[in-house]
């Protein structure tokens, strides 16, 4: 197994029926129990792209149609006061409207919102 990097990715997921993806984090696993989107490592050896498509498998298993970089990203140190800094770049991936098959160590729910809605559960 390749060890993670230092970067991150976060990936908000729209289906082809306009509905945004959110996910509830299993508290037992992630430490806090909120709707948050896809987000996890990259691998050592693997880029950011990669890591999406890696991510949006293993967490929900839809089939991807079309993935965007953006150009926001965030540097940030975790855990807090930890001298571990994390470079998350943020993407926007199309995916087919899909019941996704969550697992459940990391996830505990998920639900498809419209745009309002979404908008609203993240800020």
């Amino acid at each position: 197994m390749k060890k993670d990097t230092n970067n991150k990715i976060l990936a908000i997921i729209y289906s082809d029926k306009e509905k945004f993806l959110l996910l509830k984090t299993n508290p037992k696993h992630m430490k806090t129990n909120i709707w948050y989107v896809v987000t996890g490592g990259v691998k050592k050896g693997e880029n950011f792209k990669n890591a999406v498509i890696r991510e949006i498998e293993e967490e929900t298993k839809l089939k991807i149609l079309n993935i965007k970089s953006t150009d926001v990203s965030l540097d940030y140190e975790w855990p807090k006061d930890s001298a571990i800094f994390k470079h998350e770049k943020i993407f926007i991936v199309k995916v087919e409207h899909a019941d996704p098959k969550i697992t459940k160590w990391e996830h505990i729910k998920w639900k498809w919102l419209d745009k309002e809605d979404f908008l609203k559960q993240i800020d």
